[in-house]
């Protein structure tokens, strides 16, 4: 090994004999290994919760804490670490026995440096090797799950390159696609693979406020601002500070709040509703919207200045229907989440269904799809999932439509009643299910049942 690769392994080495501690640390010196020595176990432990190592050579026969029980502790806060263990006492079994419980390899006392070098050599490699293993079974694993999100079309590989590219940079974003296509979610990937990854996202819907909430929710307010402002707010400016802001549906900001939240951006300071100190913030905004963001600049709808200091970089969010090959990736992933929630053993589904999902419009997109499958699994009568024309409070319109092509005209109380014993029917009894499936508490249920005289008094 190079000194210059030496000095980048860093060794814990614990003997309780201090002659051995200080032969070790200059030989490690002279290799130029950085080595820290202890002559009891514990002090190695607190040291190694705060700051790791490449590697960990201990004695096994120490007063206090001994080889065996540091070697226990030290998997139970990092199970890779090498764990190199000496004995001085020509006992087999003692290396066999830490061997067992983790040990990584053994060496017998007095030991040759030279012979230990090359012990450090060949563990540090086989380490390197896992790690390579590791990161390889991992980006082989993330090839239709990368960043949260399921997909193997040539839309979603280019989408993922694109986040690679831009999720080291600083620079703003302005994700565009469908509602319900998960622009969230890529917002969340640039965030957690940049450089701020350690820092908060926050994120805010800009449509669901009026221009007076939403200057508070983004800069803050002071004290005695306005009517109800009791104490000082921390904005979500200063909230996401070093982080990731996301605003989601900018194309529903008015005017003057595009105006604000400009200078905001490009001043990198805020002023609290009510304040007039400045407050330095370091925020990456990532925007996203369901329009076409060109055509309402354009159209006068959307400030141009505003547009363009976002969009430093554009990042388009591909329709379900423009990756339909994905569709049985995302039922499965789906039908695994679902069936844990509630407890169900929908082992699959069957073709017909399958292929039904995914000749499907989903105008909803993902999102459509998801609450699609829960339902299924919610009402699945047999071990796979079902999706048909005729399945039940999937076509409620249907069911109506079947009422109404009697030759004899029901009154709604009986209407009401045949669907509620529908979708009983469809939940198996199960009062609780049927109440969420039909947006009613269980007592409104249980009181309608009562009225149709088709339950006892009692649940």
């Amino acid at each position: 090994m190079s000194s210059k690769s030496n000095k980048s392994t860093r060794i814990m080495f614990i003997d309780d004999d201090a002659v051995t501690c200080r032969v070790m640390k200059r030989n490690c010196d002279n290799a130029n290994y950085d080595c820290t020595v202890f002559q009891n176990a514990s002090a190695c432990l607190e040291e190694f919760k705060k700051q790791s190592a490449d590697i960990v050579i201990t004695d096994l026969r120490m007063p206090g804490m001994n080889g065996f029980e540091l070697l226990s502790e030290l998997r139970s806060i990092d199970q890779d670490v090498p764990v190199v263990v000496m004995t001085g006492y020509s006992s087999v079994e003692n290396a066999v026995e830490a061997m067992k419980r983790g040990a990584n390899d053994f060496i017998k006392k007095p030991f040759d440096f030279e012979e230990l070098r090359i012990m450090l050599e060949r563990t540090i490699k086989s380490r390197h090797l896992r790690t390579e293993n590791k990161l390889l079974k991992r980006r082989i694993g993330q090839k239709r799950n990368r960043f949260g999100m399921i997909g193997d079309t040539p839309v979603m590989r280019t989408l993922f390159t694109t986040i690679e590219k831009i999720a080291e940079v600083s620079c703003s974003a302005i994700l565009t696609g469908e509602s319900g296509t998960g622009k969230e979610l890529v917002a969340r990937a640039l965030h957690d693979f940049s450089p701020r990854h350690d820092k908060p996202f926050v994120a805010i819907d800009c449509g669901a406020l009026s221009d007076t909430l939403l200057e508070s929710e983004l800069f803050g307010h002071e004290k005695g601002a306005f009517t109800g402002a009791t104490q000082r707010k921390y904005g979500l400016m200063e909230q996401a500070d070093g982080g990731t802001l996301f605003l989601d549906e900018i194309c529903n900001i008015s005017d003057k709040m595009q105006m604000k939240l400009m200078r905001a951006i490009e001043d990198r300071r805020i002023i609290r509703v009510g304040g007039t100190t400045s407050i330095a913030v370091d925020v990456r905004i990532v925007a996203a919207s369901n329009q076409d963001l060109e055509q309402m600049v354009e159209d006068g709808n959307l400030r141009h200045d505003f547009y363009h200091r976002l969009n430093v970089v554009t990042v388009r969010v591909p329709a379900l229907n423009e990756r339909r090959e994905d569709i049985p990736a995302l039922v499965d992933y789906y039908l695994k989440e679902f069936n844990e929630r509630y407890q169900r053993n929908v082992k699959g589904y069957d073709s017909i269904s399958l292929q039904r999902m995914c000749d499907a419009d989903w105008k909803g997109n993902i999102r459509e799809l998801r609450n699609t499958v829960e339902r299924c699994v919610i009402l699945a009568d047999g071990p796979n999932l079902v999706w048909e024309s005729s399945n039940p409070l999937l076509n409620e319109e249907e069911l109506l439509a079947a009422q109404f092509s009697r030759n004899e005209f029901i009154s709604l109380l009986e209407l009401e009643q045949e669907y509620i014993q529908h979708v009983l029917k469809c939940c198996r009894g199960k009062k609780t299910q049927a109440a969420k499936v039909l947006g009613i508490d269980k007592t409104t249920l249980w009181r309608k049942l009562r009225r149709y005289e088709s339950e006892p008094e009692t649940v």
